[in-house]
């Protein structure tokens, strides 16, 4: 059976072959004619535009001298590199957009959001999510599929190795989605789920300003080593940018965010305060 084409794992993987390479001190001529690769297929591989076999996962490791939990780790993560995830099983409705952004999240370690105007998807209830999703009028198959990959995504957040960082507007909490009722719950739901601690959800208040995070919402994927992916939704799709001259704008925007945004102490009592108004209005 055919390998199925480089994803996010690749790339993830990739990229900590080559710095377990630099660490070595070696070339890429200087690895490959060892395992029995060329330069150009060590290249690829380190770009993550090869899927890396086992064996030569095992072999790489061996050469560059990396032993124990490290060495494991790794492994894991070549062993499973061919292996399905849950958003390629043909959900009705899933773009390919949609399914490269599930598996980007599946193997970043760090998340940040940027939400100035609706709740982002990793922290809806079922019932935003839904009014959301009637938005685009979908056939009812189509958006239970939808609702159902928005928790498989959530799973994400819930792995402990991974730390979520949300940054939402004023208007975020302020904006109706579906009713007041629906409004409150999705608030209580950000207030448990601050309670977790690789979890943390600040709030930017409105009539701040000018910051780069009024130009628009985006999701910032944070890979090991040193990889960052950035995720800018549209109406309809959605755009993904992976080198440092696309992505730098967006590291120094979450910077400026952590600047303005209120401490997660402040953040608690205006999601607590803005809850209760809702549940007044419901």
């Amino acid at each position: 059976m055919a390998s199925k084409s480089p994803g996010a794992k690749a790339k993830g993987l990739g990229a900590e072959l080559r710095v377990l390479r630099q660490r070595a001190g070696m070339t890429l001529e200087d690895a490959a004619k060892p395992v029995d690769l060329s330069k150009t297929i060590l290249s690829k591989l380190e770009t993550g535009h090869r899927n890396i076999a086992f064996p030569e996962a095992i072999g790489l490791l061996a050469l560059y001298g990396v032993v124990g939990e490290e060495r494991d780790r790794v492994l894991t993560l070549a062993r499973s590199v061919d292996e399905p995830g849950w958003w390629e099983v043909g959900i009705p409705g899933m773009t390919k957009e949609s399914a490269t952004l599930a598996d980007y999240e599946t193997i970043a370690n760090g998340l940040t959001d940027w939400a100035p105007l609706l709740i982002p998807g990793l922290l809806h209830t079922m019932d935003y999510a839904r009014a959301i999703f009637g938005m685009y009028d979908l056939a009812p198959h189509v958006l239970e599929a939808r609702l159902n990959a928005r928790l498989r995504r959530q799973q994400t957040m819930w792995r402990p190795e991974v730390t979520y960082t949300a940054y939402l507007g004023e208007s975020a909490l302020r904006s109706v989605v579906g009713d007041a009722t629906i409004m409150a719950a999705q608030l209580h739901a950000l207030l448990d789920a601050q309670r977790r601690s690789n979890i943390a959800i600040r709030i930017v208040p409105q009539n701040l300003g000018p910051y780069l995070g009024q130009l628009g919402a985006f999701l910032k994927l944070d890979f090991r080593p040193a990889e960052t992916v950035v995720h800018v939704e549209l109406l309809h799709s959605g755009v993904f940018h992976d080198e440092p001259r696309l992505t730098d704008p967006y590291v120094k925007a979450v910077a400026q965010l952590a600047e303005v945004a209120l401490s997660a102490t402040e953040s608690t009592r205006m999601i607590d305060a803005i809850a209760h108004e809702m549940e007044g209005q419901a």
